[in-house]
């Protein structure tokens, strides 16, 4: 017998602030007044297309992207922990419970992953920053993450992620600098 949710229960909803505000536009104006012709609408379409970009980069590339003074975000794999994952909708159908058995990808799951760690600012408040994907980017990487699953970065536990991360992208230094250095080289000189 599968008990299912009280769909119309009573819900918490965690209290939301959004940085991308009239206050936030103000200050940029009066920060930058040459940029006083943009309207509001025009000025948070130019910042998500730049977000976007920069999420898109996050799902083709396996290293991620690396943020200008914030550290680095990246979409990593990882075998899926909750033990009763319910298909809600199957379970009320069939009256029993049902698990996702997340076929897919073999049972892992995509999980974004923000190091301000690895910022290139270094100082103490780098641990005030943080990065929560919104819902977009979830739907998107949720699109993405079964078709090449087995390109992202595989991560079993969380202490290891910033030392992995790191090593990598600096193996990943090395190799570039060889090519150029291949490039550039001439046996006669």
């Amino acid at each position: 017998m599968f008990r299912a949710p009280n769909i119309k229960g009573p819900r918490f909803r965690k209290k939301f602030h959004e940085t991308l505000n009239r206050d936030f536009y103000k200050e940029f104006l009066q920060d930058n007044p040459q940029y006083s012709d943009i309207s509001y609408e025009k000025f948070s379409e130019i910042i998500a297309h730049g977000l976007t970009k920069a999420w898109n980069v996050t799902l083709t590339e396996r290293d991620g992207i690396e943020l200008p003074i914030g550290g680095s975000i990246f979409v990593a794999s990882t075998k899926i922990k909750v033990k009763n994952n319910y298909d809600i909708q199957a379970s009320i159908k069939a009256n029993a419970p049902i698990k996702h058995r997340n076929y897919d990808t073999d049972g892992h799951v995509a999980k974004i992953y923000y190091s301000p760690h690895l910022a290139k600012i270094f100082g103490r408040d780098r641990s005030m920053w943080s990065f929560k994907g919104n819902r977009l980017y979830k739907r998107a990487l949720s699109k993405a993450y079964p078709k090449n699953w087995k390109k992202y970065r595989m991560v079993i536990g969380i202490h290891g992620i910033i030392k992995s991360y790191h090593k990598n992208r600096v193996r990943n230094y090395f190799k570039e600098s060889l090519k150029e250095e291949v490039k550039s080289y001439n046996e006669f000189e």
